[in-house]
């Protein structure tokens, strides 16, 4: 690549990183379902011991351990004093995006300079079902993980202390973000280790540098694998598990629905995507029949495995959940690294252009989505101001899904914990705040204080697209008066307040 191409190519990934945060700074609201709870919570790890803001101790307990789950509530506990709320928020999900493609550029040319054009690949990825369900922190771990991967192979075969110390930081910056994924490093790091290790068989390295490069993988991964095994023993949470049928999974392999969030029109992108990496697969495939082994072989080895952990594994164990979705959106990158990059310059050039197309007709549908469900959102937090310090606010529906301007959301709820809005500013308790029910969370609840404990005063109950004369809301007018209506919103105050 010459100089005048490098240069035309770094405006380009500039000009599509910026294009993708269109959606995070041109609306009010990021539809998330959990994302303000997460907000909401590094709110409450703030204003703590504010002495005007008394519900917070009456409730919450803290819970400052060194558990995963920790990156998006300490960005946020520190962005909160300079920032407001939702600023903060589109800070991390900038952070999120931006580091999605970059990291995908860092691991793939990582593994060989000649892979860097799939790393166009990242922003169709930035915008996942992971992200719009709320879950910042395995947001962030995304990138982290593909950084720390890139890291890792780019020094696996000379692992000096300098780089072992960088790798555990790497890792233990997983950890931190979110234990799905520095448990899915700790399991794949091994698989490409011992594949380097042995590929390609045919070439004449001593046996003693194989095993001393093996072993020193294995030294390197020796701390992260203690914290691990100490972390999954000393967890309290219930073990419990749920698993999916094989057609569904199967149908969510096929669909790539990572991808599809707000509703199936995503689906169509995902079917193209899944054609581009299928001839990119057969591709590859011919390539190497042509050719000798090599260690990049590793990675079809480890898709294979991630691909049967993602049909083995359960939907959720204990607490943690969505463990199927987690890996499906580690597939398609993870099988990248593997491809041929023996193709025409023009045919490459045509490739790039198939991936930016597929993640602009993806980024236009996040717009409009945005744009639809702001509206809703709008209607919904209309009422927040009317709150006074310090109360207790919940919500009745029977249809957390429900969008009048959207449409029906399929996958995920932006509704379902975004009463949080009503409780920031103000030192207010929302009764449904989930976090603090487990043990892997900074704050815990107080007993009689979830939201199926209760025993004290609801202040207000926001009434979402329920019937006024349901026979939920003629029972809470005997307690409650109305004090703010809009087509779909009613919020009612306690009468004795």
């Amino acid at each position: 690549m010459n100089h005048q191409t490098q240069r035309l190519t770094k405006y380009l990934i500039i000009g599509l990183l910026l294009v993708h945060l269109i959606p995070v700074w041109a609306f009010k609201f990021i539809p998330t379902q959990d994302g303000l709870n997460h907000v909401y919570n590094a709110y409450i790890l703030k204003e703590y011991n504010n002495p005007n803001y008394t519900k917070f101790r009456q409730v919450y307990d803290l819970n400052i351990r060194p558990f995963p789950n920790w990156v998006s509530h300490a960005f946020f506990f520190a962005a909160l004093h300079f920032v407001p709320p939702l600023i903060a928020e589109k800070i991390f999900v900038t952070l999120c995006v931006s580091l999605v493609p970059l990291s995908f550029f860092y691991f793939l040319h990582s593994v060989d300079k000649r892979l860097w054009f799939f790393g166009f690949l990242g922003f169709l990825y930035s915008y996942n079902v992971l992200l719009h369900l709320g879950f910042y922190n395995f947001a962030i771990s995304v990138p982290v993980s593909f950084f720390t991967l890139g890291y890792w192979w780019k020094h696996r075969e000379n692992l000096s202390y300098v780089n072992a110390i960088i790798l555990n930081l790497l890792l233990f910056t997983a950890y931190f973000c979110h234990l799905f994924s520095f448990s899915l490093l700790i399991a794949s790091i091994p698989v490409l280790a011992l594949t380097s290790a042995v590929l390609p068989w045919d070439e004449p390295k001593p046996l003693k540098q194989r095993v001393w490069m093996l072993l020193r993988s294995a030294g390197c991964l020796m701390p992260a694998c203690i914290v691990l095994l100490i972390c999954l023993l000393l967890n309290p949470e219930e073990k419990t598990a749920s698993y999916w049928n094989l057609k569904d999974l199967w149908k969510f392999f096929v669909s790539v629905k990572s991808l599809v969030y707000y509703n199936d029109r995503y689906e169509v992108i995902s079917w193209f995507l899944l054609g581009f990496m299928g001839l990119c697969f057969l591709s590859t495939l011919w390539f190497k029949f042509r050719h000798s082994f090599h260690q990049r072989d590793g990675f079809l080895i480890l898709f294979v495995v991630l691909t049967v952990l993602y049909f083995r594994l359960p939907w959720s164990y204990g607490p943690p959940a969505w463990i199927n979705d987690r890996i499906n959106l580690f597939l398609f990158p993870v099988l990248a690294a593997w491809f041929s990059f023996s193709y025409h310059k023009w045919i490459k050039t045509g490739m790039i252009a198939i991936m930016i197309i597929l993640s602009l007709a993806h980024l236009v549908l996040t717009v409009r989505d945005y744009d639809l469900l702001n509206k809703d959102m709008e209607e919904f937090t209309s009422g927040a101001g009317l709150i006074a310090e310090n109360s207790a606010v919940s919500i009745l529906t029977n249809d957390y899904q429900f969008a009048e301007n959207h449409g029906e959301i399929k996958y995920l709820s932006p509704f379902y914990h975004d009463t949080c809005y009503y409780c920031l500013g103000n030192g207010s308790h929302y009764v449904a705040n989930y976090e603090p029910k487990y043990a892997y969370f900074p704050l815990q609840y107080k007993p009689g204080y979830w939201k199926f404990e209760y025993n004290g005063v609801i202040d207000y109950m926001l009434v979402w697209h329920m019937d006024e004369n349901s026979p939920e809301v003629a029972q809470l007018k005997q307690n409650y008066r109305l004090i703010h209506q809009t087509r779909n919103l009613k919020l009612f105050q306690y009468r004795n307040r």
